[in-house]
């Protein structure tokens, strides 16, 4: 193991992230206001090209570096949306989420939370928050 091993450190990767809907892509891309980073459907193989998936799916990934807190990507994610709530209304996802996947080496403990007004904006689209943590 050498100096850089020994590091406290933690990686924030971000999305907003949804499955299993009957409406088109393109109408997701529309009820938020961006395009999305990746879109798949149901047969699509996953990444690894291994297993094909189960269900439809659109993400949009956040751009920021992954140093950056939960928050930061939580706050840049919405602040990259432009809702349209009636559209909103029409699609009904399986799942809509604010999805952190964090990553913490070496005992380093990240703040994990968002403050009050991101949260009443992912309530305003309706969205689930979902925390993958994982302590390498």
């Amino acid at each position: 193991m050498n100096d850089k091993d020994d590091v406290m450190r933690t990686d924030i990767r971000a999305s907003l992230i949804l499955i299993n809907y009957s409406c088109s892509h393109d109408d997701i891309g529309a009820a938020f206001g961006v395009e999305p980073s990746v879109t798949w459907n149901v047969g699509d193989l996953m990444p690894s090209g291994r297993r094909p998936r189960k269900t439809k799916g659109w993400r949009f990934w956040s751009s920021l570096p992954l140093t950056a807190t939960q928050a930061e990507h939580a706050a840049h994610l919405l602040d990259q949306l432009k809702p349209d709530f009636a559209k909103l209304k029409t699609i009904d996802p399986e799942e809509a989420a604010l999805s952190f996947a964090v990553e913490s080496w070496n005992g380093d403990r990240p703040t994990l939370g968002l403050d009050h007004a991101l949260m009443a904006k992912m309530v305003e689209m309706k969205l689930d928050f979902d925390i993958d943590l994982y302590v390498l």
